[in-house]
């Protein structure tokens, strides 16, 4: 006999658009970064690009290492174990922090060597501001593994919409920073790397609130 479906066409369509969407913006924020920073020097914007290289790396690792975990949530949730799903969400969590926190010390403590590792030689004046970019967006990678973290609880629930709307946030917020920061402030690479900092720590805050509320 011909079992029915789990999901519907309606609702794998309603799960995959906000993801989409989502795995996009997350992409974003670098990419705002390059083309804000365009407007300081050619030095800035090719420092801004090898690094985003490294970070967009490096978000898609802990995107894969959150939808891992969230896998155990969600057989927990489908065989009605709402204590059991909570418990592992929790322990989701922390190893997300902990991972973010020990990827960013490798990377803050390497990062010369990495630079040249993937990129072999670069120019003085390219690295110093490749090297500034790095140091403090290393320091959005914790918040960026809780907010994966977040966002994979809330797909293992089947609700893809909360992270896509965080995610909206948190590329207006780096945007307006930017914006503000180049612009108005008069800053350099500093000026699209600390709103990055910023607009990551508040996502992680906000999913992680909202992954609060719901249990």
């Amino acid at each position: 006999t011909r079992t029915a479906p789990l999901f519907s066409n309606h609702d794998l369509v309603r799960l995959l658009w906000p993801l989409i969407i989502e795995q996009a913006l997350a992409v974003l924020v670098g990419m705002s970064d390059t083309v804000m920073v365009s407007s300081v020097g050619e030095a800035a914007i090719s420092g801004v690009s090898l690094v985003d290289m490294i970070n967009n790396l490096i978000i898609n690792i802990f995107a894969a290492l959150a939808t891992g975990g969230a896998v155990v949530t969600s057989q927990y949730l489908g065989a009605r174990k709402p204590e059991e799903a909570n418990r592992s969400a929790g322990q989701l969590v922390s190893l997300s922090a902990l991972l973010g926190v020990a990827v960013a010390a490798v990377c803050l403590a390497l990062r010369a060597p990495l630079l040249r590792l993937f990129f072999g030689s670069i120019a003085d004046d390219v690295m110093h501001e490749a090297l500034i970019y790095f140091t403090i967006t290393g320091l959005s990678y914790p918040f960026l593994a809780l907010y994966n973290a977040g966002a994979a609880i809330f797909r293992s629930v089947g609700n893809s919409a909360v992270s896509m709307r965080v995610s909206v946030l948190m590329n207006i917020i780096n945007i307006i920073g930017n914006a503000v920061c180049i612009f108005g402030l008069g800053m350099y690479v500093e000026g699209v790397a600390w709103p990055t900092v910023i607009s990551r720590a508040l996502a992680a805050v906000l999913i992680l609130a909202a992954c609060g509320r719901r249990t």
